[in-house]
């Protein structure tokens, strides 16, 4: 999720406990007229897309809604604990331990 929140234009949001990508762009084969412009070679995914269940309301309230990853970083401190200590924090005061190191492969 927070590989998406990297890139221009995509939120993440949650609706009845169900996780959601938004991507606030248009197709760049979308003509001026709205019509597609490559309808008669458009890929698979587009012949299969279809508006039956889109909710066509304005007035939108998510139970989360994230529009950047130190959101989501902020949102999952929150619920976890840090997911970094505080390398200046004494262990003990600590929420996690630290990651264990990778064991060798012999």
């Amino acid at each position: 999720m927070r590989w998406y929140l990297l890139h221009d234009r995509a939120t993440v949001f949650v609706d009845n406990d169900d996780w959601y990508l938004l991507v606030h762009t248009t197709c760049k084969h979308l003509q001026d007229d709205y019509r597609c412009g490559i309808y008669e070679t458009r890929p698979q995914i587009c012949r299969d897309y279809t508006t039956d269940e889109c909710e066509f309301e304005d007035d939108w309230c998510y139970e989360k809604y994230f529009e950047t990853p130190e959101q989501l970083d902020e949102y999952a401190d929150a619920l976890f604990g840090p997911q970094f200590p505080d390398p200046d924090l004494d262990e003990c005061h600590a929420l996690r331990s630290r990651r264990s190191t990778a064991l060798p492969i012999a």
